[in-house]
């Protein structure tokens, strides 16, 4: 049930989208040396109208034409990013800290909220990490655009509906799997703990290391960038929708910040902060990221025996 909200969610969204595109603008396709595809129309089309005609020619003069396409949605991509941080994490500090807090941490409760000195850590390294983390999207388009992927741009292009939900499943599913193996890749490797992941748990629920909303991308940005690879890996593999990949690329930092906030909710088998904290205070469990099944099937899933502050429904009340 909750693998079929998921995939609503993503479906809806690349058909709004897809609505949006086709029959409320008329997305000029002009050609970047050579490169004449909807992708890199569509990226014109929205540079275009984020970025003024000063700024964008300014951009074409310093790097090329083609090195400008890339460096102005480098740019966008790391505003948006920015700006989706901030967003999505100083909403979420409203509602768990200031609306909700003596409810959702109280003195007897399992967990503690965050201090204000450990959330500006999380905020700086978040933010240095973001300059590193645009690069991916950037990267991802490229090879989009030159035509390395199987990405489409339209259901249609794959026969409708159906085969859109049944390429959309797989290609999650292995990018669920390739998340769970890079992640656990990070605790096993000795070096990669030590030089890269050990990083962002330092944030361990320990006195003045607790997590927070803020923590949600706090983390060496070679980090962020390995955790998030299998959504570009996974684009050689299978067919995956040009709009779906990009909104999943933004939904991962929203669901980031939702797992990072240590409260106790039943919403198995999402691989909530329930599970998530767990995985802070012992390390070897649930690597998952959206669900709990591979830690499951792989042996590493760990219950949070803390009391439970209410069903995933209660928490969206």
């Amino acid at each position: 049930m909750h693998l079929l909200l998921f995939l609503a969610l993503f479906a809806g969204t690349t058909a709004a989208l897809e609505e949006l595109i086709f029959l409320g603008f008329n997305i000029p396709v002009s050609e970047i040396d050579g490169m004449n595809n909807p992708f890199c129309a569509f990226n014109q089309w929205v540079n275009g109208m984020l970025f003024p005609q000063s700024a964008l020619g300014w951009y074409d003069q310093t790097f090329g034409r083609k090195g400008a396409h890339y460096a102005v949605t480098y740019t966008r991509d790391f505003i948006a990013g920015t700006a989706m941080y901030y967003t999505v994490a100083g909403l979420w500090h409203v509602w768990a800290y200031t609306m909700n807090g003596d409810k959702f941490y109280p003195g007897d409760g399992p967990y503690k909220r965050a201090d204000k000195p450990i959330m500006w850590d999380q905020v700086a390294l978040a933010q240095v990490s973001l300059f590193m983390y645009a690069a991916l999207p950037v990267f991802s388009e490229w090879l989009i655009e030159e035509g390395y992927t199987k990405v489409y741009w339209s259901v249609e292009d794959v026969g409708g509906w159906p085969q859109y939900f049944g390429l959309t499943l797989l290609y999650l599913s292995l990018v669920e799997i390739g998340v769970y193996w890079m992640h656990r890749t990070l605790h096993t490797n000795k070096w990669l703990y030590k030089h890269v992941h050990g990083l962002h748990h330092k944030y361990n629920m320990s006195p003045g290391r607790e997590l927070s909303p803020w923590a949600s991308i706090a983390f060496n940005p070679l980090d962020g960038i390995l955790q998030a690879s299998p959504y570009v890996m996974m684009l050689f593999v299978v067919p995956c929708h040009y709009l779906t990949h990009v909104f999943m690329l933004f939904f991962t930092a929203i669901w980031a910040t939702n797992i990072h906030d240590a409260l106790v909710w039943d919403t198995e088998p999402i691989m909530g902060s329930k599970y998530h904290t767990i995985h802070h205070t012992h390390y070897h469990y649930n690597y998952g990221q959206f669900f709990i099944f591979c830690d499951w099937f792989w042996g590493t899933l760990k219950e949070n025996t803390a009391r439970s502050q209410g069903s995933v429904k209660a928490k969206a009340s």
